[in-house]
């Protein structure tokens, strides 16, 4: 172990604790790179760690531990004062504090801290937030030490400060099972770690507790609204067996009684054989209550719908089919309708139509359009030509809300609201979206319930459906089949079961390709070659990967096609922020709802500018991207942004690109299914491009394997009408 005194240089890349700097020792540069919660330039820190050789980068110092050395010089205490400890105050101010008590300052604070009050120039308050200030401060300095003594890394440490502040230490001492329940990257078994130091009892009933929670957030991560009791015990029992800590663990009897005392107090729910997380136990509760309550209420508008239709027809110059004719006389008749169907159906024109319909029905009609991405709701506002928003937006969410969705009832004052993509919709925001909606509103619910479910907890649009909740208008007919696209039939040839027609197509191509370089080789060359010389942008295509992190999988072609497609030329800047480096000429996705700068999870742009503080270019470190606007990011946002050559299926739902290129390998057997093929190739507009094994493609289209999630949706909405009955 390697322990050295330095001053902080210049900070190269820094994303919550986590840190690649440089720091001058008795005249040398050198590199660190670690967990340092609030790293200060010009600030000198003991650092101890071991040195460790970068292939790209060289000598590194591979930070363990770090303590900062006071400044000893007035000059540098004012600095330190004004930079970190007290920012934000009156510089005057600072100068008052360093000629009244010099480099003593800090002994002051941390030993006899009422003797600011004597200070003229002070008042109480400023005082009061001075010692608050310093005493968060001297906690965070020692809290890394404190708690290595538990085992605990340093890049966790932040995290965990973040959390509790200054209760930090309490918190952990009082129940060490909190962190794996309150911060999701930490595993049961480091609570287990840390338990055990603390000298608890395998048996404990926080322990126990704890692991019934745990589980049940598994389960949510996975989809599911509820673990049936057998499950989840099970799941209990399996979990607490793996531990490397501790080796009793309790039978299925005991762990029954355990769990019937949690629910007893409340910290799970339960209803008919479930166990629910409070949190999705009212969200359930709340979609079936307002789903109830808006179809069983007489919306009937007094207008001739088919009257209404003809002057749509005349004015619009299209004829609508018996089953879109349906989907008005509903909005007209229910307060609940949902439509349904896949590519080529219509779904579009009906949503247009219905927007017509309430303009000639009730003129003076507040209509909602939104979705549950920014890319979807921007399509559907470029489809129908009315304003669309993402269903975060219109509710009023920040993004900066508990995963336990609230806002004020009745706060969306819509007479119609209407949403598109209901399949990515989970219960809890659906729950969110109903308890916002006013009484006698009309809800109209758009979606493919073939493709995709949310990523978060439940299938609603699934559900809905196949408990026939509202009118259900199920969209089959293909207008102009015979003229329609090798995608669009393809698309339904798989949703069928059926393998997609490859044999000569231009718009539904395969190449097969058996080794997984070959096939990485194949899809950088279709995309270079789509661009050169078949006029496509960049912008155009869209690489779809089934899983992460195989060797076609999203990170490494990411990496592979930034190489081709942008290298690092002469005079391009590129900047490292951990895994991917981000260079100018970049193509890259926001990953998060930002409500400030109007950017949306799943947006895409291109790095036009990268503004470097060591020279002169900006204040600090930033990056500039051109989405509909420019938006500039500096460091602490720099998490927000990832490369975007190649995205998740997920990812592409709800939004439509000219060209979809998706390798297919066995290699992807896990996660190849029918709903998965299905929903990458309706992403696509002009051309679909496969690359890999036929095997690969003929197992993605058979496996239709059962997915469903456990979901007592359906159960509430037949128990609630018998009882109103």
């Amino acid at each position: 172990m390697v322990q050295l005194e330095g001053q902080l240089i210049r900070i190269l890349f820094h994303q919550e604790s986590y840190m690649v700097a440089l720091f001058k020792s008795k005249k040398e540069k050198i590199t660190v790179i670690g967990h340092l919660i609030s790293p200060q330039v010009g600030l000198t820190y003991t650092l101890e760690g071991e040195w460790v050789e970068h292939p790209k980068f060289g000598k590194q110092l591979r930070l363990s531990t770090y303590k900062l050395v006071p400044p000893t010089t007035s000059q540098g205490m004012e600095k330190f004062l004004s930079s970190s400890l007290l920012k934000g105050m009156e510089k005057k101010k600072v100068k008052s504090l360093i000629n009244a008590f010099g480099t003593d300052i800090l002994e002051i604070l941390r030993d006899e801290p009422e003797r600011l009050r004597s200070l003229s120039d002070l008042q109480d308050e400023e005082v009061d937030a001075i010692i608050e200030a310093y005493q968060d401060f001297d906690y965070e300095e020692n809290l890394l030490i404190t708690l290595t003594e538990y085992g605990i890394e340093s890049e966790l440490v932040y995290k965990i400060f973040r959390q509790y502040g200054r209760k930090s230490v309490a918190t952990i001492e009082d129940n060490p099972y909190c962190l794996c329940l309150d911060l999701r990257d930490v595993p049961f078994e480091k609570s287990d770690s840390i338990a055990q130091k603390l000298q608890l009892q395998g048996s404990d009933r926080r322990r126990i507790e704890a692991a019934f929670i745990y589980c049940l957030k598994d389960g949510k991560e996975e989809g599911h609204v509820f673990l049936p009791s057998s499950i989840l015990i099970r799941r209990v029992k399996e979990r607490l067996e793996r531990s490397n800590h501790y080796q009793e663990v309790p039978g299925e009897k005991e762990l029954s009684e355990e769990l019937l005392q949690v629910i007893s107090e409340g910290k799970i729910n339960y209803y008919a054989q479930g166990c629910y997380l409070p949190e999705l136990f009212w969200a359930e509760q709340e979609v079936v209550r307002h789903l109830i309550a808006i179809n069983q209420h007489n919306f009937t508008w007094n207008v001739n719908v088919e009257k209404v239709i003809q002057t749509m027809e005349e004015d619009f110059g299209i004829a609508y089919a018996d089953e879109q004719k349906q989907a008005f006389f509903a909005l007209a008749q229910r307060g609940l309708t949902v439509i349904t169907g896949g590519p080529g159906t219509g779904k579009t024109t009906i949503v247009k139509g219905l927007i017509a319909l309430v303009n000639r029905a009730t003129p003076n009609a507040k209509i909602t359009l939104c979705a549950p991405t920014g890319r979807a709701a921007k399509r559907m506002a470029e489809t129908t030509g009315y304003p669309a928003f993402t269903i975060h937006k219109v509710l009023g969410l920040t993004g900066r809300e508990k995963e336990y969705f609230s806002c004020e009832t009745e706060a969306l004052q819509a007479d119609v609201v209407i949403v598109d993509e209901v399949s990515m919709v989970d219960i809890q925001m659906m729950a969110t979206l109903l308890n916002a909606m006013k009484k006698n509103t009309k809800l109209v619910l758009v979606g493919d319930q073939d493709q995709l479910p949310s990523i978060g907890p439940g299938q609603v649009l699934k559900d809905i459906i196949e408990q026939s909740m509202g009118a259900i208008i199920r969209l089959q007919y293909v207008f102009r089949q015979e003229d329609s696209s090798d995608i669009v039939r393809n698309a339904h040839r798989i949703n069928e079961g059926i393998l997609p027609d490859i044999t000569g197509k231009k718009e539904f191509i395969f190449i097969q390709r058996w080794r997984l370089q070959d096939c990485r080789d194949a899809l950088l060359e279709t995309v270079q070659r789509a661009i050169e010389r078949a006029g496509y942008s960049l912008e155009d295509i869209q690489v779809i990967a089934p899983m992460r992190y195989t060797d076609v999988g999203v990170w490494n072609l990411n990496k592979a096609m930034q190489e081709r497609l942008n290298p690092l030329l002469p005079g391009k800047k590129e900047l490292q922020t951990g895994f991917y480096s981000f260079r100018t000429g970049d193509k890259v996705m926001q990953l998060k709802n930002d409500y400030e700068k109007e950017i949306f999870n799943g947006d895409v742009g291109f790095i036009t500018e990268i503004l470097l503080h060591s020279e002169g270019e900006s204040d600090e470190d930033k990056i500039v991207v051109q989405f509909d606007d420019s938006v500039s990011y500096v460091r602490s946002e720099w998490d927000q942004l990832t490369l975007a050559y190649t995205t998740t299926v997920h990812k592409a739902q709800g939004s439509e690109y000219p060209v979809v290129v998706m390798p297919l390998t066995m290699h992807h057997r896990r996660m190849l299914r029918r709903n998965l093929l299905y929903t990458a190739v309706t992403r696509a507009r002009d051309k679909v491009i496969l690359i890999g094994e036929q095997d690969a493609l003929a197992h993605a289209v058979t496996n239709n394997e059962d997915s469903s999630r456990f979901s007592a949706l359906k159960r509430r909405w037949q128990e609630s009408l018998h009882k109103e009955e």
